[in-house]
């Protein structure tokens, strides 16, 4: 694993073909012991000392109610950053896992409050899939079916996530091939997000360590129902002519797009050079 000097990044997102709402939100953010500033939707940064965020979250509750939620999401992880890393920063080593499930809970508990106080937005969620890269580690936290894989230095992709579906667990427990799951009644209901109305679930934790080449891709479900993890690398490393205009980002949702279209699309796509 090399030191990282420098991240590039790019983000779009796309309502896609047949919503007039965009659920979907992402967020890109960097800080350190002093400051916390929000990024542009494409950019690259020196990476030494510096924290980073990276989220992508999938609104549920349908019209206002799950962009509303998606946003709300997002929103609160600025003011958890602000407050919670300078109490974790006093000690020789951040807790990350420990940090990450308390932002969880409390976005949980905050888009419980206000489902519980407004009959409009009863029983809105999100999905959640967040990346704090520091140090050349990349630790997330996930609940939902948006994803984060990683496309290494040396061209394979892996999902780093696990799809928090019916339909996907079905397939971890050997009852459903993938190509089943795709077809399966159930292929969307969520048993895990952040709100909707019932009690918290814990997220799945993880980290991943990352070298010069590495490339991270967080999406919505838009982009994972859309095309798949080998159309998704092939579209960042050799993009075909049609698509050599566009950052890998908006590429990746204009396959997406031009695929399926059905739901709203988001990706984020982070390079790591030293």
């Amino acid at each position: 694993m090399n030191e990282i000097h420098e991240i590039k990044w790019t983000a779009q997102t796309s309502p896609g073909r047949y919503r007039r709402n965009n659920e979907d939100a992402f967020l890109l953010m960097m800080f350190d012991e002093c400051e916390l500033c929000y990024l542009g939707k494409e950019g690259s940064s020196d990476a030494w000392k510096n924290h980073f965020i990276f989220a992508v979250s999938d609104g549920i509750g349908g019209s206002e109610a799950g962009e509303y939620a998606s946003q709300s999401a997002l929103r609160s992880i600025s003011d958890l950053i602000s407050r919670e890393f300078h109490r974790g920063k006093k000690h020789s080593q951040i807790d990350y896992s420990k940090m990450l499930t308390a932002f969880c809970e409390q976005i949980h508990d905050a888009i419980l409050k206000i489902s519980n106080h407004y009959k409009e937005c009863s029983n809105m969620g999100a999905t959640l899939s967040i990346g704090w890269l520091h140090e050349s580690v990349l630790h997330f936290a996930h609940l939902g079916d948006s994803r984060i894989y990683l496309l290494s230095s040396n061209n394979s992709m892996v999902q780093l996530t696990e799809d928090h579906t019916v339909a996907a667990r079905k397939v971890r427990e050997g009852k459903l091939t993938p190509a089943e799951a795709k077809r399966h009644s159930n292929n969307n209901i969520l048993e895990k997000s952040i709100g909707s109305g019932h009690g918290f679930d814990f997220p799945q934790l993880g980290q991943q360590p990352l070298s010069q080449g590495d490339r991270l891709v967080f999406c919505t479900d838009g982009v994972a129902d859309g095309i798949t993890p080998y159309t998704i690398e092939k579209t960042i490393l050799t993009p075909p002519p049609y698509l050599k205009d566009l950052n890998p980002a908006e590429a990746v949702v204009k396959e997406a797009l031009d695929a399926s279209g059905k739901d709203n699309i988001t990706s984020i796509v982070v390079e790591i050079t030293v």
